[in-house]
């Protein structure tokens, strides 16, 4: 987790906030194919918010990415993951590693 926190402080850091955002979208991604077949993401600047449109099997869930998450990066570089993560929760899409 430590190296994982070292890398992503230096991506935030160093690239262009929409460029961060695709690659967490694409780390979620990675988890989200471990328990479903179809798995495609898009994301769409709208003003200072990006709205992500998410196709998980026969689900599509959007999440907005609010301006303030955004700015939120520098000082938390794992915010969008917690974003993600709630919405695929509430919407009864498992993530991650199975409960053991």
């Amino acid at each position: 987790m430590t190296r994982n926190l070292i890398v992503r402080n230096i991506l935030v850091s160093r690239q262009p906030r929409d460029e961060y955002v695709k690659y967490v979208m694409k780390c979620v991604s990675r988890g989200l194919k471990e328990h479903h077949d179809q798995v495609d993401v898009r994301a769409v600047r709208q003003g200072d918010d990006i709205q992500t449109k998410w196709q998980i099997n026969d689900r599509v869930i959007e999440v907005t990415l609010k301006s303030d998450v955004l700015a939120s990066l520098d000082t938390e570089p794992f915010a969008l993951d917690e974003v993600f993560i709630r919405a695929f929760e509430r919407n009864d899409v498992r993530v991650g590693p199975p409960n053991e």
